[in-house]
Parts: structure tokens; sequence; C-alpha cells
């Protein structure tokens, strides 16, 4: 990695955007707090929305962590629902209900959460509407993935037969697709009945409770709604579902208090930005590195990333233009033939630069590669911008995935720049800008030396023993944990010096006045395996600003 030393030009159009109230107005001694219902006990579903928070000046309030569940074991939404009930004095709430039904993601994908209970523990979003009838309730549910949890037991062995299968009975069912019918035959004949059994319950549970949740936008219990489609396809029972969803949103008539999309993981930041940026209705124009949006689709989705785009905007609470914005969302997306790959790359990362130089704010969405940043783009990056200037970048995991991340992110702390001259005191800009150059850091660090470097020869060191890389026992745990936490430490220290040492970030206004601060020393990283696994990790930077 090359060292090098820029001068952040910032937020220069601060000095002439005219700065209203804060998004959420309230004492100036508290802080704006969101009560979170997470996905699941991964940093993406808590630490992500956490430093999306404090990035701008707002805090994420979290269930007690034993309540949350971890790997197979789920969470206890009972409790959860209990908890809902006891907080107050929060700004609003945003709450999954895959852990309040049943206890997180992974046990969402199986039959055994039954539908009696799950409805149980939803009731607690019923009862905080009772209680609390002018609070801002976002809810978010997944339209369940084709694909089930691998386990590292014999279920595995039917997990892609069943992905096949789902595709074509949607095909030849419900699309009438015929000829395959042969195919779809043979495939069900591998696959044992329960097994296909337990799949269709969990389907049947989940899509009917996604259903209840439109309804309860309808009759404004829920203030807004996500329906996220986990790893999906153009064909399946998923498209199937989300189909007969999007009728039910246009017979509600709620389409305005609805998003349907591809993605995941990434909705809890998701929907925390969209609190904090309440009222501010932020615009974004998109600049894509290689081919239209409107004419690519990402792995593991089923629809136009420039659609899926509009859609995340929309969640978040803005708009797509395609004039002057006030964001500009720069897209990574693939070339139209591989030789032109070097000189798209170029002319984007040049034009993200004059951006930065002109005083734009840039958000950068990596969506091209799933699970992994696009190492030929973050190079030069790296090289050729000032990466401390941007507002955010991600590239973790599928295109929503990085597009919610991102744009989370980037749109909580534009909403805080645009307010900060409305007067908290200038002490308290500092800690705002310290968590969004620490979660800057974490992002670039895990989606491109994590997941090209570290991650990769970690899978090669536990296959060398003769260890699952997805199913660890509890000492191959933490055997890992010391062996990544050796690597990544000094990496993410490493990579500090190289592209932020230095660097000055952008804190906020007072009146007339910019005040910046410098990115002056790595403190310190907290590292370890949240799971069982080597898919994804904690890393926990700390700096200090000068």
């Amino acid at each position: 990695m090359r060292r090098r030393t820029l001068l952040a030009t910032g937020m220069v159009g601060l000095t002439t955007v005219a700065v209203g109230r804060p998004a959420f107005a309230g004492p100036a001694n508290r802080r704006l707090t969101v009560a979170l219902v997470p996905l699941d006990d991964r940093p993406v579903n808590t630490y992500a929305p956490q430093m999306t928070a404090a990035s701008a000046g707002a805090q994420v309030q979290l269930p007690p962590r034993d309540l949350l569940g971890r790997f197979f074991t789920p969470g206890d939404g009972a409790a959860i629902a209990r908890w809902l009930g006891s907080t107050d004095g929060v700004d609003g709430y945003v709450i999954s209900v895959s852990m309040l039904a049943y206890g997180g993601l992974i046990a969402s994908r199986t039959a055994a959460p039954t539908l009696a209970a799950a409805l149980e523990n939803l009731a607690a979003i019923r009862n905080l509407r009772s209680t609390r009838p002018g609070a801002v309730i976002e809810v978010h549910d997944t339209i369940q993935r084709l694909a089930i949890t691998s386990t590292g037991t014999e279920l595995d062995t039917y997990r892609d037969l069943l992905v096949t299968w789902a595709k074509l009975y949607d095909q030849v069912v419900n699309l009438g697709q015929e000829e395959l019918r042969a195919q779809l035959d043979a495939i069900r004949a591998r696959i044992p009945d329960q097994v296909v059994e337990n799949y269709l319950a969990a389907r049947a549970r989940n899509h009917q409770v996604n259903r209840l949740m439109v309804e309860w936008v309808a009759d404004g219990t829920i203030s807004h709604l996500v329906l996220s489609e986990d790893d999906t396809a153009p064909v399946g029972l998923a498209r199937a579902e989300r189909v007969e969803l999007e009728a039910l949103v246009a017979q509600l008539g709620v389409g305005d208090r609805v998003e349907i999309f591809p993605g995941a993981d990434e909705v809890d930041a998701l929907l925390v930005a969209r609190v904090i940026a309440a009222r501010t209705a932020p615009t974004y124009r998109v600049e894509y590195a290689g081919v239209s949006g409107e004419d690519w689709t990402a792995q593991l989705e089923g629809i136009p990333f420039a659609e899926n785009i509009r859609r995340h905007v929309a969640a978040v609470g803005g708009r797509v233009v395609s004039d002057d914005a006030d964001i500009v969302l720069a897209v990574n997306t693939p070339s139209s033939a591989p030789g032109q790959r070097a000189a798209d790359l170029d002319a984007f990362v040049g034009r993200i630069g004059r951006l930065l130089a002109a005083g734009t704010p840039v958000i950068v969405v990596d969506p091209l590669i799933v699970n992994k940043a696009d190492h030929e783009l973050v190079e030069r990056m790296e090289n050729r911008l000032d990466l401390a200037a941007l507002l955010s970048y991600s590239g973790w995991n599928t295109g929503g995935n990085a597009l919610g991340l991102a744009l989370s992110h980037g749109t909580a702390r534009w909403a805080y720049l645009r307010s900060s001259g409305s007067g908290f005191g200038v002490p308290d800009l500092r800690g705002p800008g310290q968590a969004h150059a620490e979660y800057l850091l974490y992002r670039f660090v895990k989606d491109d030396p994590w997941k090209n470097i570290v991650q990769v020869e970690a899978y090669a060191h536990a296959r060398a023993q003769g260890w699952d890389p997805l199913a660890l026992t509890p000492e191959q745990r933490s055997y890992f944990d010391g062996w990544v936490s050796d690597r990544l430490v000094p990496l993410t220290e490493r990579y500090f010096a190289d592209h932020f040492a230095g660097h000055r970030i952008v804190l906020g206004q007072r009146g007339a006045k910019t005040f910046t601060a410098t990115l002056a020393r790595f403190e310190s990283a907290r590292v370890e395996l949240p799971w069982d696994r080597l898919f994804e990790v904690v890393l926990e930077p700390r700096l200090r600003l000068s």
C-alpha cells in the first residue's frame, strides 16, 4: 500500500447550503436515540447501524446481548417483545420481524418457530402503537431466500437441489413453462418429502407474516415497511411471493410506505439512517463506472440495479434525480467489454476525484463482486483519492447489501453535516467525526484486504487442517480468533497509516466557518469471530483526532 497524505477538500458546499434545524429537533443535551431490534447479532446488524448513527451524533439502543441469540441459537423473541415495551425516550423504532417473530434470520428459514408464537411476539408492535400513538415505527421483514442455511449436516446435501427445485417449480407451475416439467419431477424425486415439507412450511408461515405486515401499514400500526428479498433470483418461489406482495401493496394503496427490494443485512442500518435523516429529503444523482444500472442486474438479485437503487433511496427517505443533487452515488458496474475495464475505472475514479475537489458529497457503492470489494477499483481509489473525504463506501456481500450500507452511512453523515450549524457546541462535533472516520476505515479494510486477502488465507489454512471454515468447533474458533487478530490488527493499522493518517475530515459548520480535524493516530482494534465460521469478522478500530 502506498502512503499518501492529502488535505481533504471536505464539504465545501456547506458554506453555501442553507442550514436548517437538525433532522430531529430536541433538547440540545440529548442525543437522538433509535431503539433497534436487529436482524441478528452479527456486526452488520449491530455495529453497522450503531456506527451509522454515531457518525451522525445519534445512538442506537439494542436489546440485551443475551436476548439476540448466536448463529444457530435463536434469539428470545418473547423477551425482546417485553424489552420493546419497556423502551422510553427514543425518537424512533427500527424492528426486524425476523428477530422479533422467530429469533433471527437463520431461525426464520426453518419451520421450527410456530405461526402462533410469531404472532404473539409481533403483538409488541401493536402495543407500541397503542401506547405511543405518535411514534415512528420502522419495520422490516425478509422474503425468504431460495437456499436453506448451511448447517454442516446431511441437510446440506439437498441445499442446491432445493434451490433448483424452487426455481423450476416457479417456472412450471406459476409461469406455465411445461417443457421444464420433466426436469422439475426429476429434481423433486431426489429430495426427501420431509425436507420439502419443512422448506415449504417455513415459506408459507413467513409469507403469511409478510402479508400481515403490509396490512399493518395500511391500518397505521407501522409507519413504514421494507420487505427485502434475501438472496433472490429472476425466477423461484421468492419471485412468486414478491409478486403477490406487490399486488397486495397496490390493492391497499400503501406503495408510498412500503418498499420491496433485493437485500436484507443492510436494512437495519438503512432504516436507522431514515430516522436520522427524517425531513431532510436528500436527492441523489447516480454515476456509473461502466454500463448503466438500467442494463445490469447484480448477482443474487432479480431486478435491474438502477431500480434497486431507486427503491433503497426511497427507503432512506430520498429520491434519485438526473441533474443537480445533494449527493452523488458513484456505483461500480461492469464494463461493456473486458478490454474497456481499465479505462472505465480510470475515468470513474477521475470523476470521483473531481467531484470531491468541487466539494460534492460522494458515496461509493461497489456491488460488482459478491462477498468482497472490487480490488481493481479500490486500488485506484487508494492511489488517486483522499479516502477520508468520501461520505461512505461499501463493497460488502450482495449488491443490495453494499448499496444499503454505503447509502445509510453516507446519508446519515450528510444529514448531520447539513444540520451541524444548529448549535450543539463545537466540542460535540468531534465524537461524530471520529466515529465517521472509524467506520469508513472499517469498511475499506473489511471489504477489501479482509475479504480479498486475510479471509482467503484463513479458509485455506482451515481446510489444510481438515476443518470446515463455515462450521468451526469452539476450539477451532478460539484458535482462529487469535490467528485472524494477529493478521488483521496490524493490517488495519498499516491501512490507516497509508491512506488516512494526516488527512483532515470535516467535523461540521458554525455560521460561515467549517471545522475540521486531523486523523492523528490509530489507537487499537478489537478483532474476533462473531460466529463459529470464517465468513465474517468483528473489526472495531479506534482512532485519535487532533
